[in-house]
């Protein structure tokens, strides 16, 4: 199996506090790999120093054979795309352009705005369900609308790995299902995406690889058929939880116990 993405033997920190020590682990290529873990377990450091956001203080995050501090920031970017957990729109900025943004990194000076950007910045919004919002402001917007503006600027990006920080978040069950959707599919056309989730049962029923992250460390990786336990769900979690098959799917779902006696 090949690995564009890796990380090898990485600790990551912010500033006196070590999120991560010696952290090895590599991203299929073609996979939807999913990261899941309790709060504050280091999901989104990881996702961070993927992306070049966070430059390990020890080892080295690899894309395409080079470390990824080597490379120009703009080669990164037609790479890679990330969507961060809270990303902050420009004062004034409408929907179409910030979605046109994505293609910044395919320009330079010799090659300005072209019919493929426009191609491009159409098929994100189309997407994401959010063309009818091309010329209103982002800060209008409702959570969950801003939210998928979002996607489809990194969807405009069409870069082969994508980085998604809880790409759910602010959307509702209906949404959830139609970002997931799209992100299946996106990877069946060979897209490589690694997402954060909180949300289990979708990370089970959508990833081909999953990684279980806590205090920093990777409990577990590998198929959600193959590794998906109640031992894991416990090990990961400190939740008793029954594990059963999706009956929709055949893939784990897990039923939480209650906490306490009912």
């Amino acid at each position: 199996m090949s690995h564009r993405l890796h990380a090898d033997a990485v600790t990551l920190r912010y500033q006196a506090r070590v999120i991560s020590r010696d952290l090895s682990l590599a991203i299929p290529d073609g996979s939807f790999t999913a990261i899941v873990g309790p709060n504050a377990c280091g999901k989104s450091t990881l996702l961070r120093a993927l992306s070049r956001l966070l430059p390990p203080e020890k080892g080295q995050v690899v894309l395409d054979g080079k470390a990824i501090t080597a490379l120009p920031s703009r080669e990164v970017a037609r790479r890679l795309g990330l969507l961060p957990q809270s990303p902050n729109a420009p004062d004034g900025i409408t929907v179409a352009d910030l979605v046109a943004r994505g293609r910044f990194p395919h320009q330079s000076f010799l090659r300005q705005w072209s019919p493929e950007d426009a191609r491009a910045t159409l098929a994100a919004l189309e997407a994401t369900g959010t063309a009818d919002l091309a010329g209103r402001m982002v800060a209008e917007l409702s959570g969950g609308q801003r939210q998928r503006v979002w996607i489809a600027t990194a969807l405009a990006q069409e870069t082969p790995i994508l980085l998604l920080d809880e790409p759910t978040t602010f959307l509702d069950i209906v949404h959830q299902v139609e970002l997931l959707d799209l992100l299946a599919r996106l990877n069946r056309e060979g897209r490589t995406i690694v997402a954060v989730l909180h949300e289990l049962n979708l990370a089970f029923r959508y990833a081909t690889h999953l990684i279980a992250m806590r205090d920093g460390a990777v409990i577990a990786e590998g198929a959600p058929p193959e590794i998906v336990t109640a031992e894991l769900i416990h090990q990961v979690f400190g939740l008793s939880a029954l594990v059963m098959d999706d009956p929709l799917t055949g893939r784990p779902m897990i039923i939480p116990r209650a906490r306490t006696a009912t």
